[in-house]
């Protein structure tokens, strides 16, 4: 498989895979707590949760995108990335609806504009991450110290 192929289709799905599923169940797991934390009234974890969504949320997909990229993982799964906070957020309210999570339905909160800044900002973040990486790549590729071949 040529670089430019691998670059832009992927040639590692397996970590493409790891990569999306990883970052997904990290995210979940965090809005999670975060929800169980407020609804319980733990300040300690709500905290933590109040500084570790935002990271997740806005912040994270670039870089995972970048290492995406670098690692020949393709442009759908970097992209993918950018997309797991809104999917994920959507799939929270679409679960507090079904079960009557108080504070987690869409109520008279604008979710759909949420859920669509979500996205926004990770797949901006997420193409540029996934930019980087791929320059980096192309860059260490001509140096002589990447790899070209078609090795796992």
């Amino acid at each position: 498989m040529t670089t430019t192929e691998a670059l832009l289709i992927g040639r590692r799905r397996r970590l493409a895979l790891t990569m999306v599923g990883g970052f997904a169940g990290l995210v979940a797991l965090s809005l999670a707590v975060a929800v169980v934390a407020e609804r319980a009234g733990i300040p300690t974890a709500a905290a933590l949760t109040d500084r570790l969504v935002p990271l997740l949320a806005f912040y994270a997909p670039a870089p995972i995108a970048a290492v995406g990229g670098y690692a020949r993982c393709g442009g759908p799964a970097c992209l993918a990335v950018g997309a797991v906070p809104a999917v994920v957020f959507a799939a929270l309210v679409v679960v507090g609806t079904v079960f009557g999570v108080p504070g987690v339905g869409p109520g008279d909160s604008p979710i759909g504009g949420v859920t669509m800044a979500f996205a926004a900002v990770g797949l901006t973040g997420a193409f540029v991450g996934y930019c980087a990486g791929v320059t980096a790549a192309l860059l260490s590729d001509l140096a002589g110290f990447g790899s070209d071949g078609d090795e796992e």
